[in-house]
């Protein structure tokens, strides 16, 4: 009596598993099935999204290459950093940075300097 109960109980759990298994497996194919959208839609917004998107790739190149953030004259004018880094013999004070020292740190390098 007491060995039926036992396996009775393990059929409904397995039962139990094996459709929250099922369920859970249907869901992630919903999740990662791909929206029908009319053909003739979706190649012209491809192109805008594309187009857009690598116009602000351009203009994050631009501001992460040229602009200071108003940085420029606190690092130039007040501490002039570009006089420690260069060092005496090249116009500026102290001892300076090797070139080896200041890719170490991220700064750039002149290679025709």
């Amino acid at each position: 009596m007491k060995e039926k109960k036992v396996l009775y109980s393990l059929a409904v759990l397995l039962i139990g598993l094996a459709l929250m298994l099922g369920s859970l497996l249907r869901a992630a194919e919903q999740a990662n099935a791909t929206p029908k959208v009319p053909a003739g839609n979706l190649a012209e917004n491809d192109r805008a999204i594309t187009a857009n998107a690598q116009k602000m790739i351009e203009e994050g190149r631009q501001v992460f290459r040229f602009d200071t953030f108003g940085s420029e004259a606190f690092w130039g004018d007040t501490l002039q950093l570009h006089k420690a880094i260069a060092g005496q013999k090249n116009g500026g004070i102290g001892e300076g940075v090797s070139p080896k020292t200041a890719l170490s740190v991220g700064l750039k390098v002149d290679a025709d300097a």
